[in-house]
This record gives structure tokens, C-alpha cells and sequence, in this order.
């Protein structure tokens, strides 16, 4: 069985892996899951393209003029992705969640076509008073909901004839980031989501096709496994983010009961083999999640969890009341990094990093860094720790 390979012994990679161990550290490490382009900007004192809708649509447009400028704009993206971790001093380098998909058409300066004008499409368009990128139009679908699941089964079954082939191929960018950054950052560049999702045809295929999405979860659950030996083979930092979305502030949107029949063996049978090679997984979500916590994190044994809302009430003190060891990964509110004042900022997250009581926490925003947040609000946030 391969063994966990550790990164170089600086002071910022180990002060990540004693955080991963929860054992106490001089200073919580920083960690940011997104950052907005225009808050980027703001702080580098140029343009830059780091994260949220405004980056997904600048991905976006750089394709429709072609894969040169595409090309150029990949590469401008890591030096400004880099830049603004340098410039906050975070430990933990995160490339951002992306658009990397060519247009068929752009029908106009923010609006674009994905699919055949004649056949099934959608058409995204950007808004830039808000910096969202999103889809405002689906075509009529040509197959149904249950047969679209049982494509993508073919292809993720297709994946599993071969998974560390398909491993190495999903860990390659992260490879090439680590090779060039590995002794400044630690690097989270791999996830693993295991979980169905809220489109709305999902939810209904998990009550009248429940098989067809136990097969799916078990699926990514090997292929997150298959991602975790690739991972060390290549002596990658032993962390990869998972989860899903699935919670909203009054709690999960579908029932714990269906958690469990359906998604939480993924879990056991991932986190089984990860927490035996030494992957520090941490599960994402956002919102209310304590109707699934004691699966998640007892019965599966998931060791971190980040996107964290405070709001939702999942503050520190509370999860770690229940959870004495679990790795949380930042927990200062987006909404008051957005609207509240920076000693309003600072407050919060010297709460947060009270109740850690400096182990297993990192510092920072539980999920975005939004378009419009103030730079002192974020460096504010990023002093203490």
C-alpha cells in the first residue's frame, strides 16, 4: 500500500499538517475557498481573474475568441490566483472552481450559447453590477431525466474500467501547480464530490430510480479512493475537498433518511480507504447540516469540513462541542465579510479562532469572497489568527 508522502518541512506546510492532525499550532493557518475578481483587483491594484462568476465568464469569453487567447488567459489566471494568496499571506493554495468550457456561439458581449442553435441547448449570460455568470435559458430536453443518469452511469462505469488511469489524468494540473509552488503553499488543487446534487429531475430520480444513484455514489466514492493513491503516488500534499451542496439555512433539501440509504455508503466505503492512506477529506456544504453531521462525520468518519456557515449556525464552538476533532475550514460569514464593518470582521473571526482553541481550524471565509466586499473587511478577517 503506498504511504502518505509529506511535503518539504517549512514552517507554513507543517503548520497545515498539524492543523490536519488537530494538534495546536503558533498561528491558524489561512485558507481562501474564492475570491472574487473585483476584490482581487482591489487588492493587487490590477486587473486579476481569481474566482467567482466574474472569472467563470472571462474563462468563457476567452474561449469564444480561441484557444490561443484562452490559452493566455489560463495562464494569466494562476500568476493572479497566486499573486492574491501572496499578498493575503495564505497558507493553503486553492486554484478556484472554473468554466473551463468553449461557447458554440457568443450571441453577444455578455451572453453565449452552449449546444446546436437547433438541438438542446442553454444560453449563460453575465451580469456585471452582480459579477454573475448563470444560465437564463435551457432548451427543451431530448431525453429524459432518467435516461441522461443512465449515460452518465455508462461513462463513469467506463472511468472505473481503468481508475488510476483516469486519476492521474484529473490530478495532472494539480501536479504541474505543486511542482511550481509546492515550497511556497501548500496545495488544495484535487476534489472528489460524492453526493446527487438539487437539480430538481435528481431529486425525483432519487425517490422513482433510487438504484440508479446508489450505483452513481458508489462510483465516485472508488473514484475519489483511485484520486487518493494518485495523489500520493505523485507525492501531492495528502488533502482533497469533497462533498456537495445539499443544505440551505433551515437544512438539508432532501431527508436525512435518503441521505443515508443512498449517499452516506459512498461515504463509508471513501472515507474507509482515505483515512487508511492518510487523505485528509474534508466534506463541503453550506448551510444547516446538523441532521447529517453524526453520518458524516461518526459513522463515515470524515475528517474535515469546510464551507462551514456560521449563519446557519455551525459556528465552531457548537460543531466542536459535538465533534472534538474534526478540521474545520474557516467559518467567518460571507454575508458579514460583505455587509458588516471591519471590527465587526475582526470580532468574528477571533471568535472562531477562540472556539478552535488554535487546532484543527483554519482561518478565513466559510465559502465566497463576493464582488463588492470591501478590501479592509478581508485584511481585517486575514490578521487574525
Amino acid at each position: 500500500m503506498p504511504q502518505p508522502v509529506s511535503p518539504p518541512a517549512l514552517p507554513r506546510h507543517q503548520r497545515c499538517l498539524d492543523t490536519f492532525a488537530c494538534r495546536v499550532v503558533n498561528r491558524a493557518p489561512l485558507h481562501l475557498p474564492a475570491i472574487a475578481c473585483s476584490v482581487s483587483a482591489a487588492i493587487l491594484g490590477r486587473t486579476a481573474h481569481t474566482g467567482t462568476g466574474s472569472l467563470r465568464y472571462a474563462e468563457v469569453a476567452a474561449w469564444a475568441d480561441g484557444e490561443a487567447a484562452h490559452a493566455e488567459f489560463e495562464a494569466q489566471m494562476i500568476e493572479d490566483v497566486v499573486a492574491v494568496h501572496r499578498a493575503l499571506d495564505v497558507e493553503v493554495l486553492r486554484m478556484p472552481w472554473r468554466m473551463n468550457e468553449r461557447p458554440d456561439a457568443r450571441l453577444d458581449q455578455y451572453t453565449f450559447r452552449f449546444g446546436p442553435e437547433s438541438g438542446e441547448h442553454t444560453i449563460w449570460q453575465y451580469h456585471p453590477e452582480t459579477a454573475d455568470f448563470s444560465a437564463i435559458y435551457q432548451s427543451p430536453r431530448t431525453q429524459s431525466a432518467e435516461v441522461r443518469l443512465r449515460d452518465e452511469l455508462a461513462r463513469l462505469e467506463a472511468r472505473a474500467a481503468d481508475p488510476m488511469a483516469a486519476a492521474r489524468t484529473a490530478i495532472a494540473e494539480a501536479v504541474a501547480l505543486w511542482r511550481r509552488y509546492g515550497e511556497e503553499f501548500l496545495m488544495r488543487s484535487v476534489g472528489a464530490g460524492i453526493g446527487v446534487g438539487y437539480d430538481p429531475d435528481d431529486l425525483e430520480l432519487m425517490v422513482t430510480a433510487p438504484e440508479l444513484f446508489r450505483r452513481k455514489i458508489l462510483l465516485q466514492a472508488d473514484h475519489a479512493i483511485a484520486i487518493g493513491r494518485a495523489m500520493l503516488a505523485a507525492g501531492l500534499p495528502p488533502v482533497m475537498s469533497g462533498g456537495g451542496d445539499l443544505a440551505g439555512s433551515q437544512g438539508p433539501i432532501y431527508s436525512p433518511a435518503m441521505f443515508r440509504d443512498i449517499v452516506l455508503p459512498g461515504y463509508v466505503r471513501a472515507m474507509s480507504a482515505l483515512n487508511q492512506l492518510g487523505i485528509h477529506y474534508y466534506f463541503c456544504s453550506d448551510g444547516n447540516l446538523w441532521p447529517l453531521m453524526d453520518m458524516l462525520f461518526t459513522e463515515a468518519g470524515c475528517p474535515g469540513y469546510g464551507e462551514m456557515d456560521r449563519d446557519a449556525t455551525m459556528t465552531v464552538a457548537a460543531v466542536r462541542a459535538r465533534f472534538p476533532r474534526l478540521v474545520i475550514w474557516s467559518n467567518v460569514s460571507s454575508s458579514l465579510l460583505m455587509y458588516g464593518t471591519a471590527a465587526e470582521v475582526r470580532d468574528q473571526a477571533q471568535a472562531s479562532l477562540d472556539e478552535a482553541e488554535g487546532r484543527g481550524y483554519f482561518q478565513g471565509c466559510s465559502n465566497a469572497i463576493v464582488h463588492g466586499t470591501p478590501v479592509e473587511n478581508v485584511q481585517a478577517m486575514m490578521a487574525v489568527r
